[in-house]
């Protein structure tokens, strides 16, 4: 099964961020870093990504253009 995308993880105490596994980076919305969040903030955040970018079966549907059948 393939890991998600997204996940937060914690930096300091009290501290989180969104890592991006595909960009190997902290993940970004609007352009900002998803850093220094608390875990409630982070939770959205990472939530919010993984509904823009989807991942697994039924995101290759979503993709896919039905024009191309």
């Amino acid at each position: 099964m393939p890991r998600d995308r997204f996940e937060c993880l914690q930096e300091t105490p009290g501290s989180w961020m969104v890592w991006d596994h595909t960009d190997g980076a902290p993940a970004k919305l609007s352009g900002v870093e998803l850093r220094g969040q608390d875990k409630h903030r982070a939770e959205i955040a990472r939530d919010i990504l993984r509904r823009i970018f989807p991942t697994g079966r039924g995101a290759d549907a979503a993709r896919s253009d039905p024009s191309d059948a």
